[in-house]
Formats: structure tokens, sequence, C-alpha cells
């Protein structure tokens, strides 16, 4: 054999070793390769409690739903300001396209003298900022207004912005202003022999009394004042509010049974008065009482006849916090199912709630 042909066959030879290699080292990374396994040997793949999961989902939901009564509080607020500045005395309609125009005015009536057309101005330009939620300068201008309307003697304007300054101050948080401006409102209305209207004042300031964790103040307030006048005139309403005022202070400091007993009045009043929005209002705080008594079937039976009174009633923001109590009512008993299905609900309606309305 020549050293040409040696030479191929050493080659060939050789090749052959080489495919042989890369195969068995193939074949050996195979093999490898199926051996390893991915995590601890001893992995066990429990399948998640779904009870467990629903309960968890429902308790970071009921979390999410207490923040949101803060929103909820707000629009309520909202709207309760926007209808008390809707009745006080402007010189028109306030919006954005005129304030320059009322700036100009102003300046000519202060020019001229004229107190009376100049108070309105700046009654028109305090209610624009309430409704705006621009509380300092509402109550900069109904200041001066009130400055004005003690010069003309004007009691009725007199009492009107003490009672707007009240609120927005109580909107605000400041409830020791809020309080001034009730007694002003309060001595305002004796002064003229407005005594119901004096019993509203109380009722007022004895809610900024509670807001301050005065209990026995505020209690006073109602108790001694506005609930005597509201009997001495005749006035049923007011005593229906006398009743839900000293339920709510009673229900503040844990006194269920005196909270409880007070709402019963407030029902059977109510009732009797045709007053569906007090009669809801009962309702719903009985359920309340109820479910913090441990009384839960009886709570959720309260729950459900508010329910139809404010879906026959049109109470859409009533609707929306009875919704969310009966899934923490549901919560309480364990039923995180049908917890989870009212806060569905409750989710849904307050979605569509807020869509209803610019905060």
């Amino acid at each position: 054999m020549g050293v040409k042909s040696l030479v191929c066959a050493a080659a060939f030879m050789l090749a052959g070793l080489n495919s042989f290699a890369i195969s068995s080292d193939s074949l050996l990374v195979k093999n490898k390769a199926e051996r390893v396994k991915i995590g601890p040997s001893n992995f066990d793949a429990t399948p998640v409690d779904s009870a467990l999961l629903r309960k968890l989902l429902v308790k970071e939901r009921l979390q999410k739903k207490d923040k949101e009564t803060q929103e909820l509080i707000k629009y309520q607020n909202t709207l309760l300001l926007r209808n008390l500045l809707n009745e006080t005395e402007t010189s028109e309609v306030p919006n954005e396209r005129i304030l320059s125009t009322l700036d100009l005015v102003l300046e000519e009536y202060r020019r001229t003298g004229d107190i009376k057309s100049e108070s309105l101005i700046l009654n028109t330009l305090a209610v624009y900022y309430g409704k705006k939620g621009e509380s300092d300068k509402a109550i900069q201008y109904f200041k001066e207004a009130l400055i004005l309307k003690e010069r003309l003697n004007d009691k009725p304007g007199m009492i009107k912005i003490a009672e707007n300054m009240a609120a927005i101050y109580q909107i605000a948080g400041k409830y020791d202003k809020a309080a001034i401006q009730n007694e002003y409102y309060i001595q305002l209305s004796l002064a003229q022999k407005k005594t119901a209207q004096a019993a509203e004042g109380y009722l007022s300031l004895a809610e900024n009394k509670l807001l301050q964790n005065k209990y026995t103040e505020s209690e006073y307030c109602i108790l001694k004042k506005a609930l005597p006048m509201f009997t001495r005139t005749g006035n049923k309403a007011g005593r229906l509010k006398s009743f839900e005022s000293l339920a709510r202070i009673y229900y503040t400091q844990n006194r269920l049974s005196e909270a409880k007993w007070f709402y019963i009045q407030a029902q059977t009043l109510a009732t009797k008065l045709n007053n569906k929005e007090a009669m809801l209002s009962s309702l719903i705080h009985l359920a309340q009482i109820k479910s913090a008594l441990g009384e839960h079937e009886m709570a959720l039976n309260d729950y459900r006849e508010a329910e139809l009174l404010a879906l026959r009633n049109n109470f859409p923001v009533k609707l929306v916090q009875i919704k969310a109590e009966i899934g923490e009512v549901y919560s309480q008993m364990g039923n995180y199912l049908a917890a989870g299905s009212a806060l569905d609900e409750y989710s849904k309606l307050r979605e569509d709630l807020l869509k209803s309305v610019t905060l």
C-alpha cells in the first residue's frame, strides 16, 4: 500500500472516530438533559384553597370600600352644599364667563356706595367659589357680604350667610368655626322669634360638637334646646330630626341600646309622616346596630327592606351604601360568596353614581 493510500485510510478512520465521539457526546448530553429537574425535588403543587382565596379577596375589597366611602361622603356633601348655595340671593346665576364683569360691576357699586347691590355681587362670587370647592375664597366673599348685610340690618340675609359659612366650614373640617356660625345663626333666629329656625340651628350646632367628640355638649343641644323647641311649636319633622341626632350621638359612643331606641322612635315617626328618606335612613342605622350586636340575620332583613325602599323611591346614594354594608354583614357571617356578590353590585352602582356628577 502506498503512502497516499495509508494517509487516506488514516483520515477515513479518524473521521469515523470523530463522528462516533460526537454521537456519543450528543447521546450523553441528551441523557443528562433528560435527568435534569427544575425546582426542589420534593415540590408539592397543592391546589389553592378557593374558600381561603375568596375570603382574602373579600377582605381586600372591604378595605378598599372603606376608602371609597370617603368619596361617597364627599359626593353627598357636594350635593348638600350646592342645594344650600342655590337658595342664596345673588345678582344672577354665577358662572365663569361673568367673573370679570362681576369684578367691574363690584367696583362701580363701591364707587357709588350702593351697598345692597354690592352685597349681592359678593354673594354671587361666594356662591360661585363655594360650588367650585374653593372654600377660602367663598368664605372671604361671604364675610364681606355679611358686613354689608349687617349695615343694612338685613336679618334674613345675615342668617342665610351664617348658614352658608357654617356648612362650608364643616365640609372643610373646621368644626369650631362652623359652630361659631351656628351660634350666630341661633342668636339671629331667636331675635326674630323664629323658634323652629333656632332649633334647626341647634341641630347643626350639635352635629359640629359631635364631630369634635364633645358628646355632652352635643347631647345638651338636642335634649335641652332643639327637641323642646320643636315639641313646643308642634314641629314633628323637627322632632324626627332630633331623634335621629340623639341616636347618632349615642351610636358614636357605642351606646347601642340607647341609639337603637331613638332610631326606632325616628322610624315610627317617619312612617307616620310618610317621610321616605327618614324611613330609609332609620332602617339602615337599625341594621348597623343589629350587625354590631351580632344579630346578622335581623340586620340583613332590615337592609333588604331598605334596599326595596331605596329602589322604589330613587335614592341612589343610599342604595350604594346598602349594598356595601350587606357585603360587610355577609363577610362577618363567613359567607364570602354572598359577600363578593353584594360587593360586585356595590362597585357597579358606585361607578354609575360617580359618573353622574362632577366632584
